[in-house]
Order: C-alpha cells, then structure tokens, then sequence
C-alpha cells in the first residue's frame, strides 16, 4: 500500500520543535535518509515508519497521511 505523507504538516511540526532532519530520524529512530524522502514526500513508507514520525512529532498518525 502507497501511502501519500502531509508533507507540510511534517515540515511545520519540525519547525515548531526545532528539528532538523538529522534530530527528527535520531528521535524517531530512523535512518536520516528515509527522513529526508518522508519529509520531501518521496518513496513508498512503510507504516512503521510513519507511526516512528508521528510519534517523535506528536502528531496523530492518521493526521500525517493524506
């Protein structure tokens, strides 16, 4: 299953908190180059993934995924 990210609510959160790409994939424990496709809206990511950056960002996951 594809999944379509909101890319602008990802990249407002971050903002909000202060996160750069390096600090979002340390917190949520992802590789920095799968934060940086999540945030650009590239790729197909998996729902663990999703669930990682919603989590670090205090977003409900179902808000992040168009």
């Amino acid at each position: 299953m594809n999944y379509q990210l909101n890319t602008e609510l990802i990249k407002s959160k971050m903002l909000q908190k202060g996160y750069s790409i390096t600090k979002l994939a340390s917190i949520s424990q992802i590789s920095k180059s799968t934060a940086a496709r999540a945030i650009k809206g590239q790729g197909n990511q998996r729902p663990q993934t999703i669930y990682k950056i919603s989590k670090s960002l205090d977003i409900d996951t179902k808000d992040i995924i168009l």
